[in-house]
């Protein structure tokens, strides 16, 4: 019996799991180009954005640490929420209840309201899926440079390994050879998650310590 990731990796490259020459080499150097190609090229300038805006966060300072947690599950519950609607195939492993433990663990209450994700119809739920895997290699990175400091904090969310495992069984599927007709609307999804993260961490109000 085939799992969802499984039955998306035959339908998109057959049933091998092999790592490709286009995924152990630079995107400028691969042979062959790639849905993920496609969208590491495309969503390059936001993910960097991203990445710096959040990381700066992940230090051993609890309240910037919980900043850091508030944006993420504020943000992660409509995306969550829209995924579960969208009955995709590989569903990510939900994070928000880890998230909601480290929280609490800091005697901090959860955002109020969190807002809904509503990407463009025509978006596909696969670019969704591409964009919370591969954030598990961002969170590693976070998670190294906080232990380095011997922090105290907690980091059930940062340490979760199912989405790294999730990320893995996931790049096989998105190793088909790149097609704009099938990757437009898979970009189309990651472009607005990625904006709705942002947007999320500039309006989520931070809720101090109890």
């Amino acid at each position: 019996m085939h799992s969802a990731i499984d039955c998306l990796c035959i339908r998109f490259r057959g049933r091998s799991g092999r790592e490709s020459e286009a995924e152990r080499m630079p995107i400028s150097k691969a042979v062959g180009r790639t849905t993920r190609d496609y969208l590491r090229e495309a969503t390059a300038d936001s993910h960097e954005r991203l990445d710096l805006l959040m990381g700066e966060l992940v230090v051993d300072d609890e309240a910037a640490y919980a900043k850091f947690l508030q944006i993420q599950w504020h943000a992660r519950v409509g995306v969550e929420n829209w995924l579960q609607e969208s009955h995709v195939e590989a569903m990510p492993p939900h994070q928000t209840d880890l998230i909601a433990r480290d929280l609490a663990a800091l005697r901090c209450a959860l955002p109020d309201n969190p807002p809904a994700f509503v990407p463009s119809a025509d978006a596909d739920p696969m670019g969704t899926v591409w964009v919370l895997a591969g954030s598990s290699l961002g969170n590693r990175a976070l998670l190294k440079r906080l232990k380095k400091t011997g922090t105290a904090l907690p980091t059930s969310f940062l340490s979760d390994p199912r989405m790294v495992q999730f990320w893995q069984d996931l790049r096989p599927a998105l190793e088909r050879p790149h097609s704009l007709t099938d990757d437009q609307a898979v970009l189309m999804a990651a472009q607005a998650t990625f904006a709705h993260f942002q947007q999320v961490a500039m309006n989520t109000r931070v809720i101090e310590p109890a």
